[in-house]
């Protein structure tokens, strides 16, 4: 290229990048964690583990260098943009050698060159898999790879261009093998334009040993996964080897297949020329032609196999594999387009032209952004449930029962953010080992109503957060009253509030801790009302069923035994802090009518400020 095409590039490049930057993927919604590719590409890249099958083990190794070459030099950053930004490396370096061709295809024309790649550039599964954590892009580049080395031989029928070329196409075994789908095309190209290709078999011999070289990156994959037996997902196999190679022979995607002929799927063809627009599908095919019969057979025969494998694979992620092709047909486009601009030289159709360019990206930018903007989610909440746990502030190498969602929240922050790695998300069945390991046992209170019975243990639980419990087995863990007001004061019915707390934080809403003593066990089961008070005005108010956030009723306490409940308020930003605590001890009656064993007020003299880890 010349020095202006270099310039236009950089600038392209740049603006590119930005945009991608500007709506990269920064958080999971609760789907997102539940399985999928997104998800199973990140653990792969944060842990070295291999990815779903066939494992892409070079993408995963490249994802593992990325994500802990940038954790080192920002070792607290969210790692969902950084995971998703190793996805935006490859569309800009896609885009580029697109860019590089079509300039090349266009006889240095500027306008149709950036005004295609802009297109390109704001569709919407090339832009989306740009800024979401998935190695769709890869695949696009290793396709333009393919093409330019062809195009290079083409114009200079040299043997190092088909080695080049030879094991480009094998990096598909180690990859995407869908990328293979371009060979055949290849191959006829190589042959329409030097038919003895055929009987130079050192060359042969060469180019297969080329191709076949990429395939000794799935060493990562047994390694790893030999290594990591609980890696392995659903399925039993004796030996590593016996479940490697089931790996490897993608099953499960096999199984997603559809072989049968019917029914029909109308979104197919209605999302390709979608994606394309029909206009420029037309002159794609059409600049196929006019490029010459060896790359009209080449991409015609692409888009064959594209097409079949999409009907095939009609209800699986096709409109994923598909994406390769779609450049292939905007780099016809624009030899049509060229065409054209060349048949009508004066100003005007010019003019039209350019237009007609900056329209179609305008309109493709306005259509694809509300879909492929992956910043600042409103449904990104998958992480809170695990944040709202750690802000608890869980003690040190502490083993956590919760439910789905808090189980991979949790482990997500924990295993890829390393945020509070001492602490395990354990299943019920492992309790008693925890346990008798010496390491505390927490449970939330979303699990704590099924965690005793299949743990098989008496758990008793004290409350250490607004919705998390430290468990025994068969007695009330033992609390300090460190940092709190100490009142001893008798509320009846043989319990004694020993002492309250109150606590806030940056980010996090006020907490009041309490501690309730039983100096002989209650008779009756009572609730717990804390209201916050400003100048003696109720403002806020939180009720329990029961201590320990419902889950000790007060009638089963021994005497000497305390337990501890907190309460969260989430008051708004422009609330006044609050002066006083109103505590209720109370019971519904028979009748339906209430009864309160105590109301006892007690001023705010203290508040204690905590440190919560950062969130989403």
């Amino acid at each position: 290229m010349d020095r202006r095409g270099w310039v236009a590039l950089a600038l392209f490049l740049l603006a590119a990048g930005l945009l991608y930057w500007a709506t990269l993927d920064n958080g999971l919604s609760p789907g997102d964690l539940e399985g999928g590719d997104l998800i199973t590409h990140q653990y792969a890249q944060v842990q070295a583990r291999p990815s779903n099958a066939p494992g892409y083990p070079l993408y995963t190794m490249g994802g593992w260098l990325w994500f802990h070459g940038w954790r080192l030099l920002f070792p607290r950053a969210n790692p969902v943009p950084i995971l998703s930004s190793y996805s935006t490396l490859w569309a800009l370096l896609a885009l580029g050698l697109f860019f590089v061709l079509l300039y090349r295809l266009t006889k240095r024309n500027l306008v149709i060159t950036l005004g295609l790649s802009a297109f390109y550039a704001v569709t919407y599964f090339f832009w989306f898999y740009a800024v979401s954590t998935e190695q769709y892009a890869s695949a696009v580049l290793q396709t333009l790879v393919i093409v330019a080395l062809v195009m290079l031989w083409d114009k200079n029928p040299q043997d190092g261009y088909l080695y080049a070329l030879a094991f480009v196409l094998g990096l598909g075994l180690a990859h995407m093998v869908t990328v293979l789908f371009i060979a055949p095309g290849a191959l006829v190209f190589l042959l329409m334009k030097q038919p003895g290709l055929i009987k130079r078999w050192t060359l042969i011999l060469k180019s297969v040993l080329l191709a076949l070289l990429p395939l000794t990156a799935y060493a990562y994959v047994y390694i790893r996964g030999a290594a990591h037996p609980e890696w392995w997902g659903a399925g039993e196999w004796a030996t590593a080897w016996q479940w490697f190679l089931s790996f490897i022979s993608t099953q499960q995607g096999r199984d997603e297949m559809t072989w049968t002929l019917l029914p029909v799927n109308p979104a197919q063809p209605r999302l390709i020329w979608q994606e394309l627009t029909p206009l420029l599908m037309l002159l794609g095919g059409v600049g196929w032609w006019l490029w010459g019969k060896r790359y009209l057979a080449m991409f015609g025969m692409t888009a064959v196999i594209y097409l079949i494998f999409s009907y095939i694979d009609r209800f699986g992620n096709w409109y994923q594999v598909i994406m390769p092709l779609y450049p292939l047909v905007l780099l016809g486009a624009a030899i049509s387009i060229h065409r054209l601009w060349e048949m009508f030289p004066r100003r005007i159709w010019r003019v039209t032209l350019t237009l007609v360019l900056v329209a179609l990206a305008l309109l493709k930018f306005s259509e694809a952004y509300p879909r492929a903007n992956q910043r600042n989610r409103p449904d990104d909440t998958g992480l809170t449930p695990g944040w709202v746990i750690l802000r608890q502030q869980p003690p040190e190498n502490a083993a956590i029962i919760a439910d789905v969602r808090e189980t991979l929240a949790l482990e997500y922050l924990t295993g890829v953010w390393g945020e509070r790695p001492d602490i395990q998300v354990i299943p019920t069945t492992d309790a008693a080992q925890a346990l008798a390991g010496g390491r505390p046992l927490l449970v939330t209170a979303n699990a704590a109503g099924y965690a005793a019975a299949e743990s098989g243990l008496p758990l008793r639980y004290t409350a250490i957060g607004p919705t998390l419990l430290l468990a025994e087995d068969g007695e009330i863990p033992q609390l300090p009253l460190t940092g709190m007001s100490l009142v001893s004061a008798e509320v009846g019915d043989g319990l004694t509030l020993a002492g309250y707390q109150v606590l806030s934080g940056t980010v996090a809403p006020w907490w009041v801790r309490l501690a309730l003593r039983a100096e002989r066990t209650p008779e009756h089961d009572w609730s717990i009302s804390v209201r916050l008070l400003k100048g003696g005005s109720e403002i806020a108010q939180q009720d329990h069923s029961a201590p320990a956030l419902g889950f000790t009723p007060t009638s089963s306490l021994q005497p000497g035994e305390m337990v501890f409940d907190v309460f969260a308020f989430d008051l708004p930003q422009d609330a006044p802090a609050p002066d006083g605590l109103r505590i209720i001890l109370y019971r519904r009656l028979e009748d339906g009518s209430f009864e309160n064993l105590a109301v006892l007020d007690f001023p705010i003299t203290k508040v204690t400020h905590v440190d919560f880890p950062h969130g989403e």
